[in-house]
C-alpha cells in the first residue's frame, strides 16, 4: 500500500541541495509545479540567522512589491524567502542591484510555480548569482520517509540493486495512479480526480496566464489532455496541432507554457553517433503519472485491460522517479531517450558526467524475457565500456540478471533502501 502521509513535514530530497546552495549561491530559487509543497519546504528549512518570508500570492504584498521593489527586498533580515516571486517581474532587477552591492551568500530565497528564469529579463538579471533547484511532486521514497540511492547504486553499485521487491503488481499501479501531488494522494481514488480537475483548472488559469496572454486559454486543458494520451511517446508537435486545428508554431509556445508551468516534461533523445538514422525527436512526459491517469481517464478498472496505457503511465512514473532523484544524488547524470528509424530504442538513458552510461527499460510485463532487452543490448555493444549497466525495470516481484551487467529489476528497486539507511533516517526523523 502506498505509506500514509501524516501531519508530520516529510523530508524532502533536494533540502540538503538547497542547504548547501544558501551557503555559497546570493540568491538561490526553488521552482515547481503549484501544490508539490515549495512554501511548505521553505518554511521549514534549517536556515541560519534572521529569516522573513512573504508570499506574493497575498494582493497587498504584490502591490507593495510592484509598487517600491527596492524598498520591498530591503529589510534587516539575513534571508528573504519571497514565495510566488513570478509574480513580480520587476523583483528581479531590485535584487540584482542589492546582491551586486552584497553579495553574502543566502540572501534571497525565491520560490515559484513557473520557471523564474524563462523570461528573458529574469534571467539576465540574476545571472552568476543564482542557483536553480526544482522540487517535483513527492517521490515514493520523500512518502514513505526513506532515503532514495538507486540512482548512485546503478553508477557506483549496480549488484546492490538484485533484490527481490517487497510489493505486489495491484500495489504498483495503485502508487502509479495516485502520483506524488501530496493532496493527491492522501485523497481516495474518487476524491482524487476532483483534486485533479481542480488543479488543472487552476494551474491553467493562474500560472499559464501570467505567463503569456494567450487568447485561447481554453485551448490548454485540451493540449493538456491531449498530452497525457502520449505521454511517454516522442513528441510529435505537428500531429498536437493537427488535433487542435492550430498553427504548428501556435502549439509550440503551448507546449513551451506547459512545460514552464511543469505540467509537461521533455526528455531530449540521445546519439553519440551510434546510428545515422537516430530520431531527434524529445520523449513527451505527463510531469505527474497520477494526473497522466486521470486526464487519460484510466482507473484501477480499466488499467487491467489496457496494456498500452499500463505500459505509458509505468514508464512516465519511472522516468519522472527518476527525475526527481536527480535533484539530489551524487552522481546528477542527465537524462534523455534514444531510438533510431530501424526501431531500436531504449526508453531511458542515465549519462554521468564521466562519460558512463546506464540504459534504463521499462515495461509493465511481470514476467520479462530476453527479447525485452534488445535496445539495451544494442548500446552494450557500440558503447563498449562506456556502457555501465543496463535493466529492465518491471511490475515482477523478482530481480533477475540477463547477462553481464543486464538485470531485470522490480520498479520498486527505485526507492528501496539498504536496511541501514532506512534505520539510520528513521533515528534522524525522532
Amino acid at each position: 500500500m502506498i505509506s500514509p502521509m501524516n501531519s508530520r513535514v516529510l523530508l524532502r530530497g533536494v533540502a540538503t541541495s538547497i542547504a548547501e546552495a544558501m551557503a555559497d549561491t546570493p540568491v538561490v530559487v526553488l521552482n515547481g509545479a503549484r501544490q508539490v509543497g515549495k512554501t511548505t519546504l521553505a518554511r521549514t528549512l534549517a536556515v541560519p540567522g534572521r529569516v522573513a518570508m512573504v508570499s506574493l500570492d497575498d494582493a497587498a504584498a504584490r502591490q507593495a512589491a510592484s509598487l517600491d521593489p527596492r524598498a520591498f527586498i530591503t529589510r534587516p533580515v539575513d534571508t528573504l524567502v519571497v514565495d510566488e516571486a513570478q509574480l513580480v517581474p520587476a523583483l528581479f532587477r531590485a535584487i540584482k542591484a542589492e546582491v551586486d552591492r552584497d553579495r553574502r551568500p543566502g540572501r534571497f530565497l525565491l520560490t515559484g510555480s513557473s520557471r523564474l528564469l524563462a523570461a528573458p529579463d529574469m534571467a539576465d538579471a540574476l545571472v552568476g548569482r543564482v542557483e536553480l533547484i526544482e522540487l517535483w511532486p513527492f517521490s515514493q521514497g520523500e512518502l514513505a520517509g526513506t532515503p532514495e540511492t538507486f540512482i548512485d547504486r546503478l553508477f557506483d553499485h549496480p549488484g546492490q540493486l538484485l533484490a527481490n521487491g517487497d510489493i505486489s503488481r495491484a500495489d504498483l499501479f495503485a502508487r502509479v495512479l495516485a502520483g506524488g501531488f501530496p493532496d493527491a494522494v492522501q485523497r481516495p481514488a474518487a476524491r482524487r480526480r476532483a483534486w485533479f480537475a481542480s488543479h488543472v483548472t487552476t494551474v491553467c488559469q493562474r500560472v499559464v496566464r501570467q505567463l503569456a496572454d494567450i487568447e485561447r486559454l481554453a485551448e490548454i486543458p485540451r493540449l493538456l489532455k491531449l498530452c497525457a494520451a502520449r505521454t511517454g511517446t516522442e513528441l510529435n508537435a505537428a500531429n498536437l496541432a493537427d488535433a487542435m486545428a492550430i498553427p504548428a508554431r501556435t502549439a509550440s509556445a503551448y507546449l513551451a507554457h506547459l512545460a514552464n508551468a511543469f505540467l509537461i516534461q521533455l526528455v531530449p533523445a540521445w546519439s553519440t553517433n551510434l546510428s545515422a538514422k537516430v530520431v531527434r525527436r524529445p520523449k513527451l512526459l505527463l510531469a505527474d503519472s497520477g494526473l497522466a491517469a486521470h486526464l487519460m481517464g484510466v482507473t484501477s478498472t480499466t488499467l487491467d485491460g489496457s496494456s498500452a496505457a499500463a505500459g505509458q503511465l509505468l514508464e512516465t512514473f519511472v522516468a519522472m522517479e527518476l527525475r526527481k532523484q536527480i535533484g539530489w544524488s551524487l552522481a546528477r547524470p542527465s537524462i534523455w531517450h534514444f531510438r533510431d528509424r530501424s526501431g531500436v530504442e531504449v526508453d531511458l538513458l542515465l549519462e554521468h558526467g564521466d562519460g558512463r552510461i546506464v540504459g534504463i527499460e521499462v515495461k509493465a510485463t511481470s514476467s520479462p524475457k530476453s527479447a525485452d532487452f534488445k535496445g539495451l543490448r544494442f548500446l552494450a555493444e557500440r558503447l563498449g565500456d562506456r556502457f555501465h549497466f543496463g535493466c529492465l525495470l518491471t511490475a515482477a516481484p523478482e530481480a533477475t540478471p540477463f547477462g553481464p551487467k543486464l538485470a531485470a529489476l522490480p520498479v520498486s528497486a527505485l526507492w528501496s533502501a539498504p536496511q541501514a539507511m532506512v534505520r539510520r533516517a528513521r533515528r534522524q526523523r525522532r
